[in-house]
C-alpha cells in the first residue's frame, strides 16, 4: 500500500461532523417584535416559537464551511504519508540462538511472519537479512524474497548458552544502515533496551521443564559409577519417567517425582564388559535438549614413570599417590623419569622428568628470606610460606630455565624446557631434609605438572564434556600429519585449537587418520537456559511500524496550503455568521 496514516488517533477529529450537525439542529428562540405593517411579516422565515430545541436541519454557508473545516483538520491531524518512489525497506531479523529458544521455535516462526507482514508491498524494494545472535555464525539469509527468508529459518539452530546479543546487533545495524529496522526475536523481555536501536519481540511463555542438570563419574574399587542430577525448573511439582540405555539393552521406565525447584541425584554403575557408552533418558517435555544424557566410561591417559639412580624407593612412594600413573623400570618405556641428582648426574635432553637435589647436610641452616612465586600456571594460587629448605649449592641457571619459586635470591623450583623437547621440573632442595612432602602446595604442583604431560601425550582417551566445550586433544603436528576428524567433519590442523564438542548431546569420536584419539560424550547441563520460568511475551511491532512509516514515506507536501485554507474557512464562517446577525438587526425597527 502506497498510502498510510502516521497518526490514526487523528480520526477522532471526525466527531466534529456530528457535533456541527447537532449545533445546526438547535434553533435559537425568536424575540417578539411588535409591527404595524403586516406586509413585513411575509418576508420573515418561520423560526422556533418555543426556544432552543431540535427541529429540521437548516443548512447554510457557515454550516458547509464548518464541515469542510472539520475534514481539513482531520486530514492534518492524521498526518497522511505516501510511499517514496525510491523507498528501500531494509529489515534485519536477529534470532536469539540461546538453547531455551528450542521450546519456542513455532512462536518464533510466527513472529518472523509478523515482521515480514510490515513490508509495504510491491511498490518498494526490500532488502531482508536473517541472522543468528551467534556473531561467529554466517548469515542465514540475505536477499529480497520474504518466502525464501521463511525457508531459511529451518537452518536456525538455537543451541548456545547465555551470551551477549550486542555483536550480532552491531552486524545487523551495519547491514541495514541508520534508516533500516533491526528486530531481535527472543523469549524474554530484556532488562534494558538493546543497543543499535533494535526492537524486541519476545515469543516466550512460562513453561514447565524438567531435565538433567549435571553428572559426575567416579571409580570405586575398580567399578565406574555415575551420579546424575535431575532438576525441576518449574514452579509446580512435576513427575517424569527416566531410564538407562547401554547398547541395545534398555532398563524399564522409572518414575521420578520432583517438588518445585527440587534437584535429585540418580546413581548407577557402568555395565561390565566391553560396553563403554551409556545414555540416560527422560520423558519428553518442552525442551528436548536436557532430556538426554549420554555418557562414556572415562579412560584417562596412563603416564609411566621410571625412577632413576638414588632414592628410588622414596621417589616411587612419592609418585604412587597420583592416579593413573604406573612405575616402570626401563627409562625408554616411560613417559617421564624422576631422580635425585648426584654430582655426576646429567639431565636427559629428550626426556620429561622431575628432579630433586642431592641430600643436604643435616647441620646446614634453613634458608631465610621471603618466599615469592612467579606468575605461572603451575604455581598459581599456591601458598608456599610454610616451606623449610636447608642451605645448599644451587644449580647454575640456563637460558631456557623459568624460575617458579624463589626464596630471597635463591631459586627453589625451576621449569626447564630442553632444546630437544624435554620438560623438566627441577626442585633445588632435598626431599628428606625439607618438609615439602607435607605441604599441599607441593602436591598440587606435582599434580599440575603430571596433568600437563598427560595432556601432551599422544594416546587414546575417553571423557565426558559439556556441549560446545573447548577440547584439547594431543595430536601429531608434523608436515605429514593427517587432519583431525570429528565424527564425519574434517578439521584442518591449523584449526585444531578451535576444536569444540558438538552442540547437541550425543557420543562422538576424534581420529587423526586411522588413529583414535578421543572417545567422548557431550551433554547439555546449562541450568540458566533450562529454566523457562522467566520467558514472557513482549512486542515492539508498533514501534517497528512507526519506524517504517517515518523512513519509507513522505509527508503531504501541501500541508501548509491546507492549514492556510483552514484559516480562511474559519474566517469565512465567522464573516457569514456575523453578516447574517447584522442583517437581522437592520430588519428590526
Amino acid at each position: 500500500m502506497s498510502f498510510t496514516l502516521a497518526n490514526t488517533w487523528g480520526l477522532w477529529a471526525l466527531l466534529g461532523i456530528p457535533a456541527v450537525i447537532a449545533i445546526h439542529f438547535l434553533q435559537r428562540r425568536n424575540r417578539r417584535v411588535p409591527a404595524t405593517t403586516l406586509f413585513l411579516l411575509q418576508q420573515m422565515k418561520r423560526e422556533s416559537r418555543t426556544g432552543s430545541r431540535f427541529e429540521r436541519l437548516r443548512t447554510s454557508i457557515p454550516f458547509w464551511l464548518q464541515l469542510l473545516m472539520v475534514l481539513l483538520l482531520t486530514w492534518l491531524l492524521v498526518q497522511p504519508r505516501w510511499l517514496k518512489h525510491d523507498a528501500v525497506q531494509r529489515i534485519a531479523i536477529v534470532m536469539d540462538t540461546s538453547a531455551s529458544m528450542q521450546a519456542f521455535r513455532a512462536p518464533a516462526g510466527k513472529a518472523v511472519d509478523e515482521v515480514l507482514g510490515l513490508l509495504e508491498g510491491p511498490l518498494a524494494r526490500a532488502e531482508l537479512t536473517l541472522l543468528s545472535s551467534d556473531a561467529e555464525a554466517p548469515s542465514l539469509y540475505h536477499g529480497t524474497m520474504p518466502a525464501e527468508l521463511r525457508q531459511s529459518l529451518a537452518h536456525w539452530e538455537p543451541l548456545l548458552g547465555v551470551h551477549d546479543f550486542t555483536p550480532a546487533l552491531r552486524i545487523a545495524r551495519g547491514l541495514v544502515g541508520q534508516q533500516g529496522v533491526v528486530v531481535l526475536i527472543t523469549d524474554h523481555p530484556l532488562p534494558v533496551p538493546p543497543l543499535f536501536a533494535a526492537q524486541v519481540v519476545s515469543v516466550g511463555q512460562e513453561t514447565d521443564n524438567v531435565g538433567w542438570a549435571g553428572v559426575t563419574v567416579e571409580e570405586k574399587d575398580g567399578q565406574w559409577v555415575w551420579h546424575a542430577l535431575v532438576k525441576n525448573y518449574s514452579r509446580t511439582a512435576q513427575e517424569r519417567q527416566w531410564r538407562a540405555q547401554a547398547g541395545a539393552a534398555e532398563s524399564p521406565w522409572k518414575p521420578v517425582k520432583l517438588a518445585p525447584g527440587e534437584t535429585q541425584t540418580l546413581s548407577g554403575p557402568f555395565p561390565a564388559g566391553e560396553i563403554q557408552q551409556i545414555a540416560l533418558h527422560l520423558s519428553d517435555d518442552a525442551l528436548p535438549l536436557d532430556n538426554d544424557l549420554p555418557l562414556v566410561r572415562p579412560q584417562p591417559k596412563i603416564l609411566s614413570l621410571c625412577p632413576l639412580e638414588g632414592k628410588v624407593p622414596v621417589l616411587a612412594e612419592l609418585f604412587s599417590r597420583y592416579a593413573h600413573l604406573r612405575t616402570v623400570s626401563v627409562p625408554g618405556e616411560s613417559d617421564l623419569v624422576a631422580a635425585v641428582m648426584t654430582p655426576s648426574f646429567a639431565l636427559p635432553e629428550q626426556r620429561h622428568g622431575c628432579f630433586f637435589q642431592a641430600p643436604a647436610d643435616d647441620t646446614a641452616p634453613y634458608l631465610k628470606g621471603s618466599i615469592v612465586a612467579e606468575p605461572h600456571a603451575l604455581v598459581e594460587g599456591l601458598n608456599w610460606q610454610g616451606l623449610l629448605v636447608r642451605e645448599s649449592k644451587a644449580m647454575p641457571r640456563q637460558s631456557q630455565d623459568r624460575v617458579l619459586l624463589w626464596q630471597g635470591e635463591r631459586p627453589l623450583i625451576t621449569l626447564r624446557i630442553m632444546p630437544a623437547g624435554g620438560r623438566q621440573l627441577i626442585c633445588q632442595f632435598d626431599l628428606e631434609t625439607s618438609n615439602a612432602r607435607k605441604l599441599p602446595a607441593f602436591a598440587v604442583l606435582l599434580h599440575r605438572f603430571l596433568e600437563e604431560l598427560r595432556a601432551d601425550k599422544l594416546a587414546p582417551e575417553a571423557a565426558n564434556f559439556d556441549v560446545r566445550q573447548h577440547l584439547v586433544v594431543a595430536h601429531r603436528q608434523d608436515a605429514e600429519a593427517a587432519p583431525l576428524k570429528l565424527g564425519d567433519q574434517q578439521i584442518p590442523l591449523a584449526q585444531a585449537r578451535l576444536l569444540r564438542a558438538p552442540s547437541r548431546p550425543g557420543h562422538f569420536t576424534i581420529h587423526q587418520g586411522e588413529t583414535l584419539l578421543l572417545t567422548a560424550a557431550a551433554h547439555f547441563a546449562d541450568t540458566r537456559e533450562a529454566d523457562l520460568t522467566q520467558a514472557k511475551p513482549f512486542s515492539e511491532l508498533d514501534k517497528i511500524k512507526a519506524v517504517q512509516i517515518e523512513t519509507l514515506h513522505e509527508a503531504d507536501p501541501n500541508w501548509r496550503l491546507w492549514l492556510l485554507t483552514l484559516l480562511l474557512l474559519l474566517l469565512g464562517s465567522w464573516w457569514f455568521t456575523n453578516s447574517k446577525r447584522e442583517a437581522r438587526e437592520v430588519v428590526r425597527p
